[in-house]
């Protein structure tokens, strides 16, 4: 499962989830994880004025806040999914099968 929003993507194969930012300059900032580690996870919808965020607690990782972004992206951490409205069913039906993926 795929999803690309408000330049991030995430990206759910099943048992590792993906999730990449753009950055200033080539490339971008990739954050890989297993289900394993993950230890909750908290959906926020978005509003008229606030993107919705996928925000994953995840054991060892880094809340460092991604400071180079390019113009009109999200300044979070890169266990923080973004996403507006035209993307809130996706994010639901991508919630709910790592949520089954982390019980079984």
């Amino acid at each position: 499962m795929y999803i690309h929003a408000r330049r991030r993507s995430i990206r759910f194969s099943g048992r590792t989830i993906t999730i990449k930012a753009a950055v200033k300059g080539l490339g971008d900032r990739k954050h890989t994880f297993g289900v394993g580690k993950i230890n909750g996870i908290k959906n926020i919808p978005p509003t008229a004025f606030k993107p919705g965020r996928l925000v994953f607690d995840v054991r060892g990782a880094s809340k460092a806040i991604v400071e180079d972004v390019p113009m009109y992206a999200d300044k979070v951490d890169m266990n923080t999914f973004t996403y507006g409205a035209m993307d809130a069913k996706n994010v639901q039906a991508l919630e709910a099968a790592i949520r089954k993926a982390m019980t079984s």
